[in-house]
């Protein structure tokens, strides 16, 4: 599976809003594995989902990603509780890591459920979020058109250049892009628009295009692409989702909030070839060119922040914005 893109490190056949799981590590974890930091932190988080009465550690580990004795312990531990083997190692594809996602997760359901909610909190801002940007472009098409007068807005026209820097373009060359954006920002509107699913003891919100990551991945969310074939297509590659991993557990609201539609920015637009991808984050998508920051989804996700929010919010939540955010916007 090819992801298109993730908020992370530096983002309907199958939902896993329950507390049974589908990680995967890429190697050996534990006794006289290879131990990837990465794998060691997906068996550290699986390890401390799982109750102390199914075998998991009644300290909880931390999940740096280090192997060590706690982590060897707590490994060799469930695997004795569980009958899958006495040498202290998760493989990929071995008993213990297959019955460490099978063991329904009582943490992993109320997080899981925690954050569905977080996204139902969110989805009113998400509305207004794309129809203000939306709304906003128009006022900045009305101002290349007519210039300045009564019912024209030059700050709705700054608001725009700030996030994809017309300064090289025509008249006629940055309308166009305008009304490139203003698409956009209409399938973003629609895409949060589509009815929920109702699925009997799984998702207590609703919102259908959002679901939980199953493979346990280190990103905050993530978008696959299309390319799979719909029979190839396992648990969280299918494209009609926005993932959402544990860590997108941590951030304060308005942060959450802004990943969420920086994700859907590359969800609506993977029907292209054309992708909206990852080229930079947060400050440094003012440094890129024109052509870059229109494919890129931090130029439309904070667009649509600091229209929606304001400066102050902006900022406050993401405080390297500051020094590239003129005081008047």
């Amino acid at each position: 599976m090819k992801i298109l893109a993730n908020t992370g490190r530096a983002c309907v056949e199958d939902r896993f809003e329950s507390g049974v799981s589908t990680w995967k590590i890429s190697a050996s974890v534990g006794q006289g594995g290879r131990n990837h930091r990465d794998d060691v932190r997906t068996i550290q988080r699986l390890l401390n989902l799982i109750d102390p009465q199914d075998g998991g550690p009644v300290v909880a580990l931390e999940e740096d990603g280090w192997i060590g004795p706690k982590t060897n312990k707590a490994i060799l531990d469930f695997q004795r509780f569980q009958g899958t083997g006495s040498d202290g190692r998760v493989d990929p594809h071995g008993p213990t890591l297959k019955r460490m996602n099978e063991i329904p997760k009582h943490r992993m359901k109320a997080q899981n459920a925690t954050l569905l909610a977080r996204v139902a909190a969110a989805m009113p801002d998400l509305n207004q979020m794309s129809l203000k940007a939306r709304r906003t472009i128009e006022g900045a098409i009305d101002y290349v058109r007519l210039g300045d007068g009564l019912f024209t807005s030059k700050r709705d026209y700054e608001l725009a250049d700030l996030y994809f820097d017309f300064s090289k373009l025509s008249s006629t060359q940055t309308l166009r892009k305008l009304d490139t954006i203003r698409t956009t920002l209409r399938r973003a509107y629609a895409a949060l628009q589509v009815p929920p699913i109702p699925l009997t003891g799984s998702n207590p919100v609703g919102i259908s295009i959002f679901t939980i990551d199953p493979l346990g991945k280190n990103h905050f969310a993530y978008v696959p692409r299309t390319e799979a074939k719909t029979k190839d297509r396992g648990p969280g590659s299918d494209p009609a989702y926005i993932y959402l991993c544990q860590k997108m557990g941590k951030p304060k609201m308005d942060k959450f909030t802004h990943i969420l539609m920086h994700e859907l920015f590359h969800f609506i637009d993977d029907e292209t070839f054309l992708y909206i991808r990852d080229h930079c984050y947060r400050d440094r998508i003012f440094s890129i060119p024109h052509e870059k920051r229109m494919r890129n989804a931090d130029n439309y996700a904070v667009f649509t922040s600091h229209v929606h929010f304001g400066r102050a919010r902006l900022v406050k939540s993401q405080p390297k914005l500051g020094p590239h955010i003129p005081p008047h916007l």
